[in-house]
């Protein structure tokens, strides 16, 4: 019975040295290399003329609408809006729009600026944008300006945003 416990023992023993054997002579191995990627290229906002809230008239102010579409993969937020040039439309053209229409640029939403959406499904993302009391008409307006539409020209500053 001493002998068989022996070799039961003897066994067990020979089995687990195999077994470290097995586990030291296992290869281990590491790596290193680089990966890549790439950034894309911010695509230019578009800005179309939007519907007005407001009507402009002599010793008034009023809104300037407009709808900013963003056709980038990320959200962009508009700092400040710059407004320029007034132009009336062609069946008013005698209206005396640059003795009579001022703009008060820039505009910024009180500081807050706008976030205008992402491109999302293939739609560009899209804000409309309402400046308030950013266009004036002065005393000095003629008769021809009587239901004219102004447009005005705008640069909006944006960056983007998280």
């Amino acid at each position: 019975m001493l002998r068989k416990k022996k070799v039961v023992v003897l066994a067990i023993l020979a089995v687990a040295l195999t077994a470290i054997g097995v586990a030291i002579a296992a290869w281990t191995t590491g790596g290193s290399g680089s990966g890549q990627a790439s950034a894309g290229t911010a695509t230019s906002m578009t800005i179309s003329a939007g519907t007005p809230s407001s009507s402009l008239y002599p010793t008034a102010s009023a809104d300037v609408a407009a709808v900013i579409s963003n056709p980038n993969p990320y959200k962009v937020h508009v700092s400040s809006i710059a407004l320029g040039a007034i132009t009336v439309d062609a069946g008013h053209s005698a209206c005396n729009t640059g003795a009579s229409v001022s703009v008060t640029s820039p505009q910024t939403n009180s500081g807050a600026g706008w976030d205008v959406p992402a491109k999302s499904g293939g739609v560009d993302g899209s804000l409309n944008v309402d400046m308030a009391n950013a266009i004036s008409m002065s005393n000095a307006a003629n008769d021809s300006c009587q239901g004219a539409t102004f447009t005005v020209a705008l640069t909006a500053t944006g960056a983007s945003a998280p």
